[in-house]
């Protein structure tokens, strides 16, 4: 059984109903939409966390919510499927909802792979193999400017043939010196 000490400056909320964190929304940020069916009707959330939202509807829009089935939240760059929890009436006509989260609509980004680098850097780590194709690229060409055909028609086999050996004979002398 809980037992929660009461003080003037705690909340008198059991622990169960206490143990998540609800974070309150500025109402400039907390713009959204409720699906009904295929009425669309703009809320304000209030607060979020992570089993639901908190949401008030204006006094015009209160008379459309009908308690039936799941909903269709839309908030920041969001589809939420939602479940109504409970409904306060205000006085002056509107009204609080309470939602609970059901699962997330929210298509993912699709991932874009190509075999060419970009300039800008990805915004996560994902697996592809631009860079390595793009290097083989480059050796490919430089191999094919070193070509006797290609390459003395360029004036640019003698350079290549040149860097190739200078690099060799560079990595032949330093494993000749570790064995």
């Amino acid at each position: 059984m809980n037992q929660t000490i009461e003080t003037g400056s705690e909340s008198e909320h059991p622990e169960s109903e206490s143990s998540f964190f609800r974070c309150p929304i500025q109402e400039s940020d907390g713009k959204a939409v409720i699906r009904i069916g295929r009425r669309r009707i703009p809320v304000v959330v209030q607060e979020t966390s992570i089993d639901g939202f908190t949401l008030t509807v204006a006094a015009k829009h209160a008379s459309q919510i009908q308690i039936s089935g799941p909903w269709e939240l839309e908030y920041a760059d969001a589809r939420t499927e939602v479940h109504p929890q409970w409904i306060f009436n205000a006085p002056d006509g509107n009204a609080q909802l309470a939602v609970r989260r059901l699962r997330d609509l929210t298509k993912p980004d699709p991932i874009r792979s190509t075999w060419w680098p970009t300039l800008r850097r990805n915004r996560y780590k994902q697996s592809d193999n631009s860079s390595l194709a793009f290097g083989g690229f480059v050796l490919a060409f430089i191999a094919m400017l070193g070509l006797p055909g290609i390459g003395e028609k360029l004036g640019s086999a003698h350079y290549i043939q040149a860097a190739i050996t200078w690099v060799y004979k560079g990595i032949h002398t330093e494993i000749k010196e570790w064995w």
